[in-house]
């Protein structure tokens, strides 16, 4: 059989075959295919969704993925308002914060660290304190006054009857009032002198300076602070004087505690500073002669302590500000808890004109209010025992001291 003959053959089988394999195919449907694929891929898809967001929650939950966050803002917090128990703090609780006040240095130098912002002020003034009695005599000891000026008489008061007398005249220093308010130390051209009430005046110690260190008193009345090249305490029975601790040697205007354990001094920046009475280190009091505005907003400062309650815990001072020239005044208008540096906001009413402690922690304010001058006695607990109007024979003279 030729090949132009088998070829159709071929083809015949070729069709039989295709034919057959027709009738057992399955028609497919494309369409239900294609939609079937779709779901799958989107279970797919979800998984893989579903998977990966419970990852992130786990992160998140356990703390190690954190979105970035900009710097915290300081938020100003308002002071809380003081109430009438903390106008004047009491000697137990300010005793026992001063120990960290800041911390302790040797001399002038300050190391402490820096403090933080202060809070505000208190905007109101407490109500003035109700005396137990209005009556002068019922205030007891002797109230110190000085005439303005330099060479001034220093007058006694006794608020028994009111009556004064001038026991120094022309004064040449500054003075000490001895505890028992008999007896008046003062220096004249070096000479430190002792005068006794209604008796002879003794020459006690020479080669004293009372520029820096005026004469003051020990709580018992046996030693006196001077100064000859630097502060020492001199023992008045054996005439020897003992210098200060070598830390302290740098201080000014030193004032003894009450109970005689501890000293308040002035610094040459014109702050202040608390030492043991034995101890060669100090702290610094907060806030005064401070140049740093964060810390001493007003620019306070204190350049001559002139009375310490009984424990050390406050102390007046005349206030000043910073870069203000020393005036010399012996006459205090401010009383300054050393641990915090604050300001004891007084219960009276009117302008405080002068503010001084006894040895027993007792202070004697003055105020001057619609022309009236008060002598307002608080105690150790702070209440007001005796509230009465000034004797008008010493109007105009400084209040200097106040003695049991």
């Amino acid at each position: 059989m030729s090949a132009e003959q088998e070829r159709p053959r071929d083809h015949d089988r070729l069709r039989s075959s295709l034919h057959d394999l027709a009738d057992i195919a399955e028609p497919a449907d494309m369409y239900e295919r294609a939609v079937t694929r779709s779901r799958r891929i989107a279970r797919k898809e979800a998984a893989v969704g579903t998977g990966a967001a419970m990852v992130v929650l786990v992160v998140l939950a356990s703390g190690l993925w954190q979105m970035p966050h900009g710097k915290q803002q300081n938020v100003p917090v308002a002071a809380a308002p003081q109430s009438a128990s903390s106008v004047l703090p009491s000697l137990s609780s300010t005793a026992q914060s001063s120990g960290s006040a800041s911390s302790a240095t040797p001399g002038d130098k300050d190391d402490s660290p820096a403090r933080p912002p202060r809070p505000d002020k208190p905007a109101n003034k407490p109500k003035p304190a109700k005396p137990k009695s209005r009556t002068l005599s019922d205030m007891p000891g002797h109230v110190f006054y000085a005439e303005h000026g330099t060479g001034p008489d220093v007058v006694r008061m006794s608020p028994s009857d009111g009556n004064t007398e001038v026991v120094l005249s022309d004064a040449p220093s500054s003075v000490g009032i001895s505890p028992d308010g008999y007896r008046i130390a003062y220096v004249s051209d070096g000479k430190l002198l002792v005068s006794e009430a209604g008796g002879e005046t003794k020459q006690v110690a020479a080669n004293i300076d009372a520029v820096g260190q005026a004469p003051v008193w020990s709580p018992e009345g046996s030693r006196l602070l001077v100064a000859e090249s630097a502060p020492g305490v001199l023992d008045l029975e054996s005439g020897e004087i003992t210098p200060l601790p070598e830390g302290l040697a740098s201080g000014q205007h030193f004032r003894w505690s009450g109970d005689g354990s501890t000293l308040v001094y002035a610094t040459s920046y014109c702050g202040l500073k608390v030492a043991g009475a034995e101890a060669g280190t100090s702290t610094t009091v907060p806030v005064l002669g401070d140049k740093q505005p964060q810390d001493n907003p007003d620019g306070l400062a204190a350049c001559k302590p002139t009375s310490v309650d009984a424990t050390g815990a406050r102390v007046t001072v005349p206030l000043q500000t910073t870069g203000e020239q020393t005036t010399g005044t012996d006459t205090a208008d401010a009383v300054i808890d050393t641990a915090t540096g604050d300001l004891a906001v007084l219960p009276v009413s009117g302008s405080v004109v002068g503010a001084v402690f006894d040895t027993d922690g007792n202070l004697l304010v003055r105020t001057e209010d619609d022309g009236k001058t008060l002598l307002s006695l608080f105690g150790p607990d702070n209440t007001l025992k005796v509230q009465a109007k000034e004797p008008a024979s010493v109007r105009g003279l400084d209040l200097l001291a106040y003695t049991r």
